[in-house]
């Protein structure tokens, strides 16, 4: 099949008399990008029409699962623990990642500041929902690892090392909340960097039910981010409206989009929403994406 032609540079015109419903008056071809030019909204009755205007992506979005978890309680001093050694499992992570990825027979060019984000960010995320009774954090860090438009932006050649990132965040966080040495772990054997040492609160004794508990939260917490990159659900993302129920007096029109500050990505939409009432003419200039 031939390639479909697109002109660098297209002005486009669309001339519509809405339905009552929801009418996508515009999609943005594939391989362009869009930019509406004027948009122009009429009301040809006697009376006054409200209108609304959506745009819409088409696009899905990663939403990570958290069903089935609940925190029963706020868990401060395991949050107190995590935050006061957020520094020493940011370095440790990336040092053992480095270390990891020395020994493996196919190595990537290692970006230490890449792999101390995630761990960084990971602890980050795990103290505040701890503390909090919540998962927004977390939510958001899942999400991270992810464009806007729902693509992966972990490397391929990383991506073994990047879920590795998270596991081994784990590993130490759980044994940073017990107030102990993370070599009193027999998951590890070693520190793999002197740069930041571990650090302890004297005055923070943890019982065994609230170490138990909060270690069992912060690793289902970390099971979603690794199932949201793995297996990610994907859910439409939710339409966007720049203008909500607007009246539009009788024989008058509204222009609410100004000159060249609405970009519609490929796939994305322009919906209006009013009455049979309503015409609208939408100006855009298309360009081909490079």
């Amino acid at each position: 099949m031939a390639e479909v032609f697109v002109p660098l540079n297209r002005f486009q015109s669309v001339v519509a008399t809405l339905t009552g419903e929801q009418d996508e008056i515009y999609a943005t071809p594939a391989g362009v990008s869009s930019i509406v030019l004027s948009c122009q909204i009429t009301n040809n009755s006697v009376s006054n029409q409200p209108v609304t205007i959506f745009v819409t992506s088409n696009k899905e979005l990663p939403a990570p699962n958290f069903a089935g978890i609940e925190a029963t309680g706020s868990y401060v001093s395991a949050s107190a623990l995590l935050t006061l050694n957020r520094q020493f499992i940011r370095k440790e992570t990336a040092a053992y990642i480095q270390n990891q990825n020395g020994l493996s027979e196919t190595p990537f060019t290692f970006v230490s500041s890449l792999f101390e984000g995630y761990a960084l960010d990971q602890v980050d995320a795990f103290a505040y929902d701890i503390k909090n009774n919540t998962t927004i954090r977390t939510d958001k860090y899942a999400k991270s690892f992810f464009t806007k438009n729902g693509v992966s932006v972990i490397d391929s050649t990383e991506y073994s090392a990047s879920l590795l990132t998270i596991e081994y965040a784990n590993i130490l966080a759980q044994q940073v909340i017990k107030n102990q040495s993370i070599t009193g772990s027999a998951l590890v054997s070693t520190i793999y960097q002197s740069t930041v040492t571990q650090s302890f609160n004297t005055s923070i004794t943890p019982t065994a039910l609230e170490i138990s508990s909060s270690g069992y939260l912060i690793g289902k917490l970390k099971d979603v981010v690794i199932n949201t990159i793995e297996n990610p659900t994907l859910v439409a993302q939710p339409a966007i409206q720049l203008v909500t129920n607007v009246l539009i007096p009788p024989a008058d029109s509204l222009s609410p989009v100004v000159s060249g500050k609405l970009v519609l990505e490929e796939t994305y939409g322009f919906i209006v929403s009013g009455s049979t009432q309503l015409s609208v003419i939408l100006s855009l200039l298309e360009s081909a994406n490079e």
